[in-house]
């Protein structure tokens, strides 16, 4: 597998991560930190801005000393792609968040600019989050599927019934977090900064919206998002099963949510039923 990740990313044993990988990476620390270091200066320094050149001090630096971490890292992309906690990535900059209204809940009184900065931290780290999984996937992929041999591909999107819902959800969370934002910066209102944490729900349930590409592999079940693939290898499925309106796989893991692909986007479901029975008795 090392002799596949290597050839596959065109890297070396003593080689870091490419470019664009270094790069998103830098950011998303520099996203996470920069606002601590504003806050600590703010406590020698109250001039708006002073705080606001010293924000983008912070953003440079702690991007290229990140950046000059990671390109030294080797096979960091695909070590992180290889794990489920790879979502951490996008879910600790909400700590940003729940430590400034946490602060004001038990009685302290952070700066002013404490919110937007928590904003700052808290919707930076989370999209640049997110790349960072989408790449640290994609690119385990690559290098897992270096020899894979390819039986079945069909693009899907999720039952017609669960687009709806993720739908309806996804448009209330985005018209709420709008009045949200309008509310904290013309009212002043505090609700209004936790209203605004519905984007992030509407985002995710978007995705439900998108079609995905399944690729039925001698390796594994490769699924493609349109800026992200996804490798697990069939020992993490049981069976699949099929319906008048579904093709849903059953992943072993109670907790993981199922494969579902909406019958009708399948051009050849017997072709994909198929592939799916010869891969998954060899478990």
């Amino acid at each position: 597998m090392a002799t596949h990740i290597r050839r596959t990313l065109g890297q070396s044993s003593t080689e870091g991560p490419d470019s664009l990988y270094v790069l998103v990476a830098g950011l998303y620390v520099a996203a996470f930190l920069a606002p601590a270091l504003v806050l600590g200066l703010s406590r020698a320094v109250t001039d708006a801005a002073v705080l606001y050149v010293g924000f983008l001090v912070a953003v440079t630096g702690v991007t290229v000393v990140a950046s000059g971490i990671v390109s030294r890292t080797p096979g960091l992309a695909v070590s992180l792609g290889r794990y489920d906690a790879v979502w951490l990535l996008a879910v600790l900059p909400f700590c940003w968040f729940g430590g400034v209204f946490g602060a004001v809940a038990v009685g302290l009184e952070p700066p002013n600019f404490a919110v937007p900065l928590a904003v700052i931290g808290t919707a930076g780290g989370m999209l640049l989050g997110i790349m960072l999984v989408a790449m640290s996937r994609t690119r385990y992929a690559n290098a897992a599927l270096a020899d894979a041999v390819d039986f079945a591909e069909w693009e899907a999107r999720w039952p017609r019934r669960w687009r709806r819902v993720a739908g309806g959800i996804s448009l209330v969370a985005f018209t709420v977090s709008t009045l949200g934002i309008i509310s904290a910066f013309v009212f002043n209102s505090e609700w209004g900064w936790w209203l605004y944490n519905l984007l992030f729900v509407g985002v995710v349930l978007m995705n439900v919206l998108n079609p995905r590409t399944f690729r039925v592999t001698d390796s594994g079940l490769v699924i493609e998002h349109p800026l992200q693939r996804q490798f697990r290898p069939w020992s993490t499925y049981t069976s699949y099963e099929l319906t008048d309106e579904a093709l849903v796989l059953h992943p072993v893991e109670w907790w993981r949510p199922a494969h579902r692909c909406d019958r009708a986007d399948i051009d050849d479901v017997d072709a994909a039923v198929t592939a799916l029975d010869d891969c998954l008795a060899q478990q």
